[in-house]
């Protein structure tokens, strides 16, 4: 994925740094925000089946692998990946985003 356009982070379409806007199709995993990056709140990091093991009920576990993407794309959570685990943190962005009370 390109580059986030860090000034589109906080409208209802971030964009890409050449232009592609925020996928519609991971809109509805906005909803899952509150409950996955509390666990990442409590685990400082985490790989894929660090935060499925979170404790989660099917619905947002189903849900997990879309959420990363949208999260990355709002710029709440960034990936690394070191060696061949692939893991994510919380950004500040997302430290405020659980802090929000729509969050």
């Amino acid at each position: 994925m390109s580059p986030i356009d860090e000034a589109t982070l906080d409208t209802d379409t971030p964009q890409t740094l050449d232009g592609r806007a925020y996928p519609e199709h991971l809109r509805p995993y906005l909803k899952y925000d509150k409950t996955l990056l509390a666990i990442l709140v409590r685990e400082g990091e985490a790989t894929f089946d660090e935060l499925a093991r979170g404790p989660l009920d099917a619905r947002v576990l189903a849900a997990l692998p879309r959420w990363l993407a949208s999260a990355q794309w709002r710029g709440l959570i960034e990936r690394s990946d070191a060696g061949t685990q692939r893991r994510y943190a919380l950004t500040q962005r997302g430290r405020r985003r659980l802090r929000t009370p729509s969050g």
